[in-house]
């Protein structure tokens, strides 16, 4: 994706409800566009969450007040689920201990405002997290079946696990192939977009590994990525690389965690 393109839609996104219009403004599909949206909250978090949290004794105040755990989180800029954390903090409950039995707490507007505030938030909710980590087995899934395809051998991360590596990517192929006139040892799968701070966190953390360890491979960000990253030769490549090859990938490009 071009720079400008992606900063133009960057800046637009406001919330969940934007997604579908950008998606049909700038032609890429809804999947692209909320995982863009996604990581634009992410960084709002990483930027905000410690200023918040330090005045978690006055959120409280303001909750004991009568302010909704949601109008807390709002006017703070924050995530629901993430203000939940901060005032069980504050009322010194275990988070995990009350969410597993929240039914059974004694206070009914505690309860009811901490399951809002969860089925409210997109991006940090445990329901949010679950459907992450399944549009992550999905993108996994689909390199499986096209590797198999193409009756091309390879080891899972968790066969290389098994095999005592501890730096594995999601494919290791036991038999190169060619891509690009670029010889390919291995494959990672990223259900993301691949912006320039994504690619510099994996590549630090992964990438650099995998080529050193394997030799030159190919990073999948599914959901697009800036047209001006690069890795050393690597192969970068998105959903378009694989066109409709795979009934799932149509899933896998319009799953939104929206409900």
């Amino acid at each position: 994706m071009n720079i400008d393109v992606y900063e133009q839609i960057h800046a637009a996104l406001e919330g969940i409800d934007d997604v579908p219009i950008l998606s049909e403004h700038f032609l890429e599909p809804v999947g692209v566009i909320d995982s863009i949206l996604n990581q634009k909250v992410v960084e709002s978090v990483k930027r905000n969450f410690p200023r918040v949290k330090k005045k978690g004794r006055y959120h409280l105040k303001m909750w004991k007040k009568g302010r909704t755990i949601m109008d807390i989180a709002i006017k703070n800029g924050l995530p629901a689920t993430l203000m939940v954390t901060i005032l069980l903090k504050e009322m010194e409950i275990p988070k995990k201990s009350f969410l597993r039995n929240i039914d059974e707490h004694p206070n009914k507007r505690l309860r009811n405002e901490v399951k809002a505030a969860i089925e409210n938030d997109y991006f940090f909710s445990p329901r949010a997290h679950n459907s992450h980590a399944e549009k992550g087995n999905m993108g996994e899934e689909i390199l499986d079946i096209w590797l198999r395809y193409r009756e091309v051998p390879f080891m899972t991360e968790n066969e290389l696990r098994d095999a005592g590596e501890s730096k594995t990517p999601d494919f290791l192929l036991t038999e190169p192939m060619i891509i690009d006139e670029t010889e390919i040892f291995w494959i990672e799968s990223k259900a993301l977009f691949g912006d320039a701070k994504e690619h510099q966190y994996y590549t630090k953390k992964q990438f650099s590994d995998y080529e050193e360890n394997y030799g030159t491979g190919m990073i999948v960000y599914w959901y697009g990525f800036i047209d001006d990253i690069s890795l050393n030769g690597n192969l970068i490549k998105d959903y378009k690389f694989f066109g409709k090859e795979v009934d799932m990938l149509d899933e896998l490009m319009n799953y939104v965690v929206h409900w």
